[in-house]
C-alpha cells in the first residue's frame, strides 16, 4: 500500500505529518483527511473557542508531492 502523509496547512505555516499512514489510494486517503479536518475543528473549538475553517489539508506522496489539497471548509457537512 502507498504511503501518504496529511500536512495540516494553518496560514502561512505547515503542520507536517511525520510518519504518514499506508492505505489503499487517493480516495481513501481524502476519507482519512475528511475525518482528520473535522476532528481537528473539534479540538479547535474546544480548545482554541474557533473553528480554524481557513485551514485546509495537504495530502502527499512518499516523495513529498502534493496529489490534493482539502480545505476544511469543504468537509462539513451541509
Amino acid at each position: 500500500m502507498p504511503l501518504f502523509f496529511l500536512h495540516v496547512r494553518d496560514g502561512d505555516g505547515l503542520i507536517r505529518d511525520p510518519e504518514g499512514s499506508r492505505l489503499h489510494d487517493l480516495e481513501a486517503a481524502r476519507t482519512q483527511a475528511i475525518e482528520s479536518a473535522r476532528e481537528l475543528m473539534v479540538h479547535s473549538i474546544v480548545g482554541e473557542g474557533r473553528i480554524g475553517i481557513e485551514r485546509s489539508m495537504e495530502i502527499c506522496d512518499a516523495g513529498g508531492a502534493t496529489l490534493l489539497i482539502l480545505p476544511f471548509r469543504e468537509v462539513i457537512a451541509p
